[in-house]
């Protein structure tokens, strides 16, 4: 009885000393914790099973302890045949005199933001086609590299036929034909930035994200000319001539 008593009062005080380590822990640190005291736990099950003589029981919490770290295995390797982890949720963003525009990674698709101008303010998509094309001749005007996020805008959300008014493309539609080469400087944090990384990114996860993107936006795709000499400028800065 006197035993039991004992081992009451010392699971009490365990418990509450536990407590106490859970509400001011690091949760880094609990996850880890946590995850070597489950793994110790299969562990010392499956010897006690084996040790009775009930190796059947044993296999259970062998395979709760080993099962996640083989599923853990597995992704990972079939992440690096695939040429490295996924990066689900991530954008590079570019800024012209009239937009502010963005690529999502997983879709290819383009967002933007007037910044100025009669339509300032707006989404891109949030416009008619009307107002795209009216939008479009006003950069032309005044800004080349807006013009051309433009007209790929239109094209990708219209198809070919995307332009209402036929004359107020033609002459900008042969101009696009051109590869277009930046020629304004580029710093480091913007090439980061165009190509959706982290400052501090790998050679290798830089290489990947332009190969990536290139793919989902090259011209010949009926993407924008002007993304692309962005993306391979922002390479370029980044690891030079490599």
């Amino acid at each position: 009885m006197v035993q039991y008593l004992i081992l009451g009062v010392a699971l009490l005080v365990a418990v509450i000393l536990i407590s106490r380590w859970f509400e001011s822990a690091n949760p880094t640190r609990l996850a880890k914790v946590l995850k070597w005291g489950f793994l110790g736990l299969g562990g010392l099950l499956a010897i006690y099973f084996g040790v009775t003589g009930k190796m059947q029981l044993a296999l259970i919490p062998l395979a709760l302890t080993f099962l996640p770290l083989l599923i853990r295995g597995m992704r990972s390797a079939a992440a690096a045949r695939q040429g490295g982890t996924p990066s689900p949720g991530k954008q590079s963003g570019i800024e012209t005199a009239y937009l502010r525009m963005s690529l999502d990674h997983d879709s290819g698709e383009m967002h933007g933001t007037v910044i100025r101008g009669e339509f300032a303010g707006q989404d891109l998509h949030e416009l008619s086609q009307a107002q795209l094309v009216e939008l479009l001749n006003e950069c032309k005007a005044n800004d080349e590299q807006s013009a051309r996020l433009i007209e790929s805008y239109i094209e990708r959300a219209f198809g070919d036929g995307g332009h209402e008014e036929e004359s107020a493309s033609k002459q900008h539609s042969s101009s696009r034909r051109a590869p277009y080469q930046s020629a304004t400087a580029m710093s480091r944090d913007e090439a980061f930035e165009v190509l959706g990384l982290e400052r501090g990114s790998s050679e290798a996860e830089i290489r990947d994200a332009h190969h990536k993107l290139l793919l989902k936006i090259h011209p010949d795709q009926g993407g924008s000319d002007y993304l692309a000499a962005k993306i391979n400028q922002a390479k370029e800065v980044l690891l030079g001539s490599k």
